[in-house]
């Protein structure tokens, strides 16, 4: 018989942490594991809801869960919950190490085993009062899932973590869903009639990801157009950006889409300057779509990303090192199809969802079959 899992996530947007859970909820055996995903109340959570409706995921709502006392009060109704129907494993997935502090707290209550993916480490101050209660809360939660060997060294070093209880389990792609052909159709909708080379960039308009970085590497790269895919709070910003620095007829903003493999295809080059990553869902797709990459060498895409042999690394904020780069491929194909080839390879082997969904069934299964490990 299936054994029940609670998963839950605060986040109220369809970004790369929300589709690395969904995929790992699509992975899941449901022979043996029957999941339920827990969205919270507060504001809209419809594309989560219809996307794991689209799995056959079921979907339940709890109270938010605010970082203040108010989540604190609203944790003790979600360790009811739990008490009450005793799924075997509780797995929050976080955005950020703050994300879902009540919801991890609340299962720990309930004597629920916890699992927390953590996604992302953005740049942010820690006070005081919540690294103590982080720190404490890490004692009794049974395991951190890092997707990158330099979330799970900072989780231990920074956050200091128990290092025992983090394991690396990288985020995975869907190899067949990039399997497409190109379509001449939408490369002339991308190009229009000139023969340009067409760089992707797949990531949503906002400061993390670097796109000014980008522009000022357009400006070196004459010979290109560059095609973005998302959409963010920052657009307008953007938008503004590449008209002042004469950009506007070779930036095309696409905003949010759903048809990445068929961009991948259509496009020659991808390129991903962030300022830094957990463990980058948009590589790991340009890599499956056999593109060459060119990224920042930062934390997590390092690690994905074989410098020279799969992609390019750059320094992360260095635009004229990223121009030298997108030019490399532009004008190689020989190097640039070696660097395709290469990263679908590692993909295939190292990223593939049957590899990371039976990594995380493994846990579960050390988990479920004793509740009783908070130490």
């Amino acid at each position: 018989m299936a054994q029940s899992i609670f998963f839950y996530t605060d986040s109220r947007e369809l970004g790369g942490a929300e589709n690395a859970m969904l995929m790992l909820l699509e992975t899941l055996d449901r022979t043996r594991w029957q999941p339920t995903l827990l969205l919270d109340a507060a504001g809209s959570v419809e594309p989560l809801r219809e996307r794991a409706a689209a799995i056959d995921v079921p979907t339940r709502e709890v109270a938010p869960m605010p970082l203040g006392l108010g989540g604190a009060r609203h944790a003790a109704s979600l360790a009811r919950l739990l008490r009450r129907e005793r799924p075997a494993l509780f797995h929050a997935h976080l955005s950020w190490p703050l994300a879902a502090k009540w919801a991890l707290a609340a299962a720990v209550l309930a004597r629920v085993p916890s699992v927390a993916t953590v996604q992302l480490i953005p740049e942010f101050r820690l006070e005081r009062s919540s690294d103590l209660q982080l720190r404490a809360l890490s004692r009794r939660v049974d395991r951190y899932l890092a997707v990158s060997g330099a979330i799970a060294r900072e989780l231990s070093e920074r956050f200091r973590w128990p290092a025992r209880k983090i394991e690396v389990v990288y985020n995975a792609v869907d190899l067949a869903r990039f399997d497409v052909a190109r379509s001449p159709d939408l490369r002339k909708e991308l190009a229009g009639e000139s023969d340009s080379a067409l760089v992707l960039t797949a990531a949503r308009l906002d400061e993390q990801k670097g796109h000014p970085i980008l522009f000022e590497a357009a400006t070196q790269v004459p010979g290109a157009r560059f095609v973005l895919a998302g959409e963010g709070p920052l657009r307008g910003e953007l938008e503004a950006e590449a008209r002042r620095m004469g950009l506007a007829d070779r930036v095309l903003f696409l905003g949010r889409r759903d048809d990445i493999p068929e961009l991948l295809a259509a496009c020659d080059v991808f390129a991903l300057p962030s300022l830094y990553e957990g463990s980058s869902l948009a590589v790991l797709e340009a890599m499956a779509a056999r593109r060459a990459v060119v990224s920042s060498a930062i934390g997590g895409t390092e690690e994905l990303i074989a410098d020279g042999e799969s992609g390019l690394l750059v320094p992360a904020g260095d635009a004229t090192a990223l121009a030298t780069a997108l030019r490399r491929v532009i004008d190689d194909d020989s190097l640039r199809g070696e660097l395709a080839a290469r990263a679908r390879e590692r993909a295939e082997t190292e990223f593939g969802r049957a590899t990371m969904g039976q990594r995380v069934e493994r846990i579960y299964e050390e988990l479920a079959g004793d509740g009783s490990s908070h130490d």
